[in-house]
């Protein structure tokens, strides 16, 4: 591989990263993907103290010092050999992510999208919520607690949703399981029982007219309104719908908001951001969170949002 290679670190199934890897080579940059679901068992890497980090997969090796650029989009559970057990997978899948974690940090690069520690932190939904705040967005009331008590005094007399405090993502042997934003009634608050397993986000419950997703790269900002309330399915979190085909339209974003979505990103010391909004009936928008590696290539497919070229321009540089 050549000087001046931009390193995507995502998974094999990965198509965003396929799209903006032909970008880059449109552009004549070079590219070398690591995908994280293939390390150990398919994809070697060596770190030393004296020589760097040195990758090599089925189409070719890289050296750190000869990476321009990162795009670190995800770095993922290993596919293991279904022999071994549940302690040594977990193990194994433990010490594969920790060795590329800390490899990758090593490449003597400045050039990230967005830089694997900023992502960490940015990840952090309550963390997310409290800067939001400070910033002057909109915020809905909001409790996290793992304390029944505590959850009894906050929704005396409010309407409101539950959500995980992570990912929203459970990994089991059948695959990947979504747990999406839920509308609570007080039959379902009955029994709190649960909450010490388990904290959970309980937030008022926003009377949205639609969704907004706002995807920012660099000083670029996207905005689409996702029509959610058209459907059942999807008028307390968009993702669960059972409708296919659910309207998306470009959306003209204030200019307040364009700032206050471009400020956060910075301020997370983020180059990239997924945010996601309400539109209220009266016009207000309602931060809910920010995810630093977001979904977008549908709507680059539906809307013709050119992300993977902007994403791509921004290695490149």
């Amino acid at each position: 591989m050549t000087a001046n290679t931009v390193l995507l670190v995502t998974a094999s199934y990965d198509d965003a990263a396929g799209r903006v890897a032909e970008s880059l080579k449109q552009m004549g940059v070079p590219v070398f993907r690591l995908d994280t679901d293939l390390f150990p068992t398919l994809v070697h890497a060596t770190f030393n103290t004296c020589t760097g980090l040195f990758i090599e997969n089925a189409t070719g090796c890289i050296h750190g010092k000869q990476i321009r650029s990162v795009w670190y989009r995800r770095n993922v559970s290993p596919a293991l050999p279904t022999h071994l057990d549940e302690y040594d997978r977990e193990f194994c899948a433990r010490e594969s992510r920790a060795f590329l974690e800390g490899a990758l940090e090593s490449i003597p690069t400045t050039r990230w999208l967005s830089n694997p520690l900023s992502i960490r932190r940015a990840e952090r939904k309550l963390y997310q919520l409290s800067v939001a705040k400070q910033m002057g967005f909109n915020v809905p009331p909001t409790t996290a607690t793992n304390d029944e008590a505590a959850v009894r005094t906050f929704t005396s007399g409010r309407q409101v949703i539950g959500k995980t405090v992570s990912s929203g993502y459970i990994d089991s042997p059948d695959g990947y399981r979504a747990v999406f934003t839920t509308a609570l009634n007080t039959t379902d608050l009955d029994d709190l029982s649960g909450l010490c397993l388990s904290p959970v986000i309980f937030q008022e419950h926003i009377r949205k007219a639609s969704d907004i997703r706002v995807t920012v790269i660099g000083g670029e900002v996207f905005a689409a309104e996702i029509m959610s309330q058209a459907h059942p399915s999807s008028s307390t979190d968009w993702r669960a719908t059972e409708d296919p085909a659910i309207e998306h339209q470009c959306h003209n974003l204030p200019s307040k908001q364009k700032q206050q979505c471009l400020a956060l990103v910075s301020r997370l010391g983020l180059e990239f951001g997924a945010i996601d909004l309400a539109l209220t009936g009266d016009g207000q928008y309602i931060f809910f969170e920010i995810n630093p590696n977001g979904e977008w290539l549908w709507l680059q497919y539906q809307l013709g949002f050119p992300i993977a070229e902007k994403i791509a321009q921004w290695l490149a540089c």
